[in-house]
């Protein structure tokens, strides 16, 4: 494996993640194929590419089917918390930008006859 790259997350790396936390949820590359819309070439890929960012192996493939490693279980749990961070703050902007600010001023003037 490469050298990982500690402290530096990229864009590609979130991407990575997204397709780990898809994998992790559907049980497998087959079935994250189908939710991801990508090819299991293009899985096994992205999964490598983040184990070689992160120096550890997160997973075991094969006949045996689809397991995490310790490493990968941890990582996982990292993830989600990522993530869902990521989901937050897209939340509170368009939270913010829903809100309407700035002063109101209202003028009555009385019309009445007397």
């Amino acid at each position: 494996m490469k050298k990982p790259l500690f402290g530096q997350v990229s864009d590609l790396d979130l991407r990575l993640l997204r397709v780990f936390r898809a994998v992790v949820e559907c049980g497998g590359f087959a079935a994250a194929e189908l939710e991801l819309g990508i090819g299991r070439s293009t899985i096994s890929r992205h999964i490598k590419d983040l184990e070689a960012r992160l120096g550890v192996s997160l997973c075991r493939r094969g006949r045996g089917g689809f397991a995490l490693t310790p490493e990968g279980s941890r990582i996982y749990q990292a993830t989600l918390r990522v993530l869902g961070s990521i989901a937050d703050l897209r939340s509170e902007i368009h939270d913010l930008h829903l809100r309407l600010s700035g002063s109101l001023q209202l003028a009555l003037f009385d019309k009445t006859v007397t």
